[in-house]
């Protein structure tokens, strides 16, 4: 029972530990609402766009896994630190991506080669 219990913990752990689908630097499809040319979603927890539309704002945000293919990004603009917007951010089966606020899309992104490291 000892020899079946120690492998079956390290395949949980190491499953928990893969990261999120929507991880990686992604590219606008087309024009998005906002303005937005790329979003990157870094491993760690943090992502980062800008924005030129209604006006040119640098987005940092915090996200979590809100599902297998979902993370929720709770985002502040550089124009207003203090004003926090919620995005979400799907991954679809096709590998594209979407980004949505209050269920609405505002960008469809595909994902690029690169480190998705936020310094």
């Amino acid at each position: 029972m000892k020899n079946f219990l120690l492998p079956a913990l390290f395949v949980i752990l190491l499953g928990a530990c893969s990261p999120h689908p929507g991880a990686g630097i992604w590219k606008a499809e087309g024009e998005s609402t906002r303005g937005i040319k790329s979003i990157t979603v870094a491993y760690e927890g943090k992502a980062i766009f800008s924005s030129s539309k209604p006006v040119a704002a640098t987005w940092h945000c915090f996200w979590n896994g809100a599902g297998k293919q979902t993370a929720n990004l709770d985002c502040t603009p550089s124009t207003n630190p203090d004003a926090e917007e919620r995005f979400t951010f799907t991954v679809r089966e096709d590998g594209t991506a979407e980004l949505r606020q209050q269920d609405k899309v505002i960008g469809r992104f595909v994902r690029t080669e690169g480190n998705p490291s936020i310094r």
